[in-house]
């Protein structure tokens, strides 16, 4: 029986990575003006921001060669999932944790927050598909 995201090479750790460097990009993008990712752009950054973006690509990048790939983004779509929930609450609970934020960006982190908990839950990693007759 195959796997229809394994056999394509989707797995935690592609995820992971791919996702790791969006992350990373978003970040920097957000430090040069433009009209998608400013502190006046469609989705509304400021540095804290900014940081939080290169910081959470660089833990995603990181993840698959500490083999944490799968708990990395689970734990990353629960914060996520967190922050969704304070933003459609109030924008100001963001903004008092120091994190610009407007409505495009809340629906955004929600879409991040169910692609990380989809990964993180529903994929695994190359080494989980091995059975070994060490435990049998």
């Amino acid at each position: 029986m195959e796997r229809s995201y394994a056999v394509r090479g989707w797995n935690a750790d592609a995820i992971a990575k791919t996702l790791g460097v969006i992350f990373i990009i978003v970040g920097i993008l957000g430090f040069i003006p433009n009209p998608l990712i400013s502190y006046r752009g469609l989705f509304e950054v400021n540095t804290f921001h900014n940081i939080v973006h290169i910081v959470t690509g660089g833990i995603l990048l990181a993840s698959p060669y500490y083999n944490a790939p799968v708990i990395t983004l689970r734990v990353l779509g629960v914060i996520y999932a967190i922050i969704t929930i304070f933003g459609f609450i109030s924008l100001n609970s963001l903004a008092a944790m120091g994190m610009a934020a407007n409505h495009p960006d809340n629906w955004l982190h929600l879409i991040l927050a169910i692609i990380m908990l989809w990964a993180g839950f529903a994929l695994m990693t190359e080494d989980t598909d091995r059975v070994t007759t060490a435990h049998m």
